[in-house]
């Protein structure tokens, strides 16, 4: 039996994929010519060159396969590119989906995220249920996460097996390219001047999110959602957490959202020029961190039966990750980026 993963290049790919080859199972990755291949060196793991907007190579990686995990998605706050969001997160969905009915493989499971579902304040946070009120966000990777569960449904009307999991805020090892992980970075670097006066999510360890993305596979029901999700916790709290965990002093200053508007406009102006320059800081990172996106995995917990891992191991596995791979270095005064 032979299960293939898009995106097994990713965060959530790569622990997804060594999670499986060393159950034992036979793995093919879709990957691009540019991929950047790290811990994927384990017995049982192969790989198709491909990429997923191009329908007839999806289809190719995907013959003999039975099972499918559709993770590889264009992640981005920014505000720009919505040609490319729309390219890889709806146009890449539509062909794995149409792939999958024509190889007929047994069951895909497509990693969405919490983006696709509604926001909610911490004392009722949002679930499967709740309609997506992102609209105001404006940003592409938002609108086409939630785009691409409408192409996923649409299949499974036409007589596809799929589940979907919404992942949280993904925090772990295994972060090559850091996305969420470089919060954790710039938090242990001392580079964070002040946080968010608002806002805030859950964070979820990746061992978590892949234990459940299997579980959807093996027990999920068919047509149906599943959101990922770990600890509710405001910005403040997360980035505490970290610096305690990394031996450093917590960003105290709480920043208005009123007082960085401007600067952010102002970056994300200079990217809209220069799409190749992508600020950390712009007006869709400013809009995500400042915004109440807490979430429920009560559904995952009770049909998945997801387990909670305590979000402190995930912090602290990612710190010495970063640090065995040459990320962070620890001095005697704390950490060091070792990486632009």
């Amino acid at each position: 039996m032979t299960t293939l993963v898009t995106g097994g290049t990713g965060l959530v790919g790569i622990n997804l994929v060594r999670a499986l080859a060393e159950n034992g199972e036979i793995v093919r990755i879709l990957v691009r010519p540019s991929s950047l291949l790290v811990g994927l060196d384990l017995p049982g793991i192969e790989s198709a060159t491909g990429d997923v907007t191009d329908l007839e190579s999806v289809r190719r990686a995907m013959t003999g396969c039975t099972r499918v995990y559709h993770a590889a998605a264009w992640v981005s706050m920014s505000p720009w590119r919505t040609d490319l969001a729309r390219a890889v997160n709806v146009g890449g969905t539509a062909n794995v989906c149409r792939a999958a009915l024509e190889t007929r493989v047994e069951r895909l499971v497509h990693v969405s995220s919490i983006a696709a579902v509604g926001h909610g304040p911490i004392d009722q946070p949002a679930d499967e249920n709740t309609p997506w009120n992102f609209a105001a966000m404006r940003s592409p990777y938002y609108a086409t996460k939630h785009d691409a569960e409408t192409i996923v449904r649409q299949h499974v009307d036409r007589g596809l097996d799929a589940v979907i999991v919404n992942p949280a805020y993904i925090i772990g090892p295994w972060d090559v390219r850091p996305g969420s992980g470089r919060s954790i970075i710039l938090c242990a670097t001392k580079r964070l001047h002040g946080c968010p006066a608002r806002g805030g999510t859950s964070v979820v360890d990746v061992r978590e999110v892949v234990a459940g993305m299997r579980a959807a596979m093996d027990r999920g029901r068919r047509g149906e959602r599943y959101i990922l999700a770990g600890e509710n916790m405001t910005c403040r709290e997360f980035l505490t957490r970290v610096a305690r965990i990394a031996g450093v002093e917590p960003p105290r200053r709480a920043i208005p959202f009123g007082l960085i508007y401007l600067p952010a406009i102002i970056a994300t102006g200079i990217h809209g020029l220069n799409p190749r320059w992508c600020p950390d800081f712009n007006l869709g990172t400013l809009r995500a961190a400042y915004c109440d996106h807490y979430v429920t995995a009560r559904k995952a917990r009770q049909e998945l039966k997801l387990q909670s891992l305590p979000i402190e191991h995930a912090i602290a596995d990612t710190l010495q990750w970063f640090e065995n791979h040459g990320y962070l270095t620890r001095t005697p005064n704390g950490w060091r980026s070792s990486r632009p």
